[in-house]
């Protein structure tokens, strides 16, 4: 993960060690967040909206320390694209700040079941699972074990699923924050459009991208085989 411009700034072991506590912390608090919210779908089937109530404040938590994700990039410890991470990390904390800690109680987590509660369940799922493995499969990188078969499958495939589902569910949760947006200021339900306008198509061209860098990766471990 360390770069030829990282190794200047610090040594290779240490760059290595940061980045495989790092990796390890976000997966035992993804991790975390996923499994809390599935145990407690058992016992809240028709109150789901406490099930935001249970899990917002870990969740926001997590997803915040994605910042050091744009950081990472930027001082060159990883080879992360800074756009790509940025667009990526924005998005979210859009999200998890301007939406559900701004809306919660209204959109999602009120006191009857909404369609922002399907789509905070969504969010948690796609998001979760997806850094679950991501982080994971970065952890075993750095400590220097090999990666299984099994979970670099996870980490090149899953994403097709996970991806629209999350993207779905972000979308849907800003639609659902227009009308209280605009009672609290018609520039921020103006900014929401924008950024729907944006949004949208702008997902979908980071889709095929990704979905472009994935097979490249792919055939490079191909021909490495």
């Amino acid at each position: 993960m360390a770069t030829k411009q990282s190794a200047s700034r610090a040594p290779a072991g240490l760059t290595k060690a940061y980045l495989f506590t790092y990796n390890t912390l976000n997966l035992l608090a993804w991790g975390s967040c996923v499994v809390y919210a599935a145990s407690l779908l058992p016992i809240n089937v028709s109150t789901l909206h406490n099930v935001f109530k249970e899990t917002f404040s870990p969740l926001l938590l997590t997803q915040s320390l994605a910042l050091l994700e744009v950081v990472h990039s930027v001082v060159g410890l990883v080879r992360a694209p800074f756009m790509t991470t940025a667009m990526q990390v924005a998005s979210r904390l859009l999200l998890v700040w301007g939406i559900m800690a701004q809306f919660g109680g209204d959109i999602v987590g009120a006191n009857t079941v909404q369609l922002g509660d399907y789509a905070y369940l969504g969010c948690v799922a796609a998001w979760g699972i997806t850094e679950v493995i991501r982080y994971g499969f970065f952890a075993i990188t750095l400590s220097g074990g090999s990666v299984p078969s099994w979970w670099t499958w996870l980490r090149y495939n899953t994403f097709y699923v996970l991806y629209p589902i999350g993207i779905t569910s972000e979308c849907t949760l800003i639609v659902q924050a227009l009308g209280p947006a605009g009672q609290l200021n018609p520039l921020f339900q103006y900014a929401l459009i924008a950024i729907l306008v944006i949004y949208v198509p702008g997902s979908y061209i980071l889709y095929t991208h990704m979905i472009a860098q994935r097979r490249k990766v792919l055939r490079g471990k191909k021909r490495a085989d």
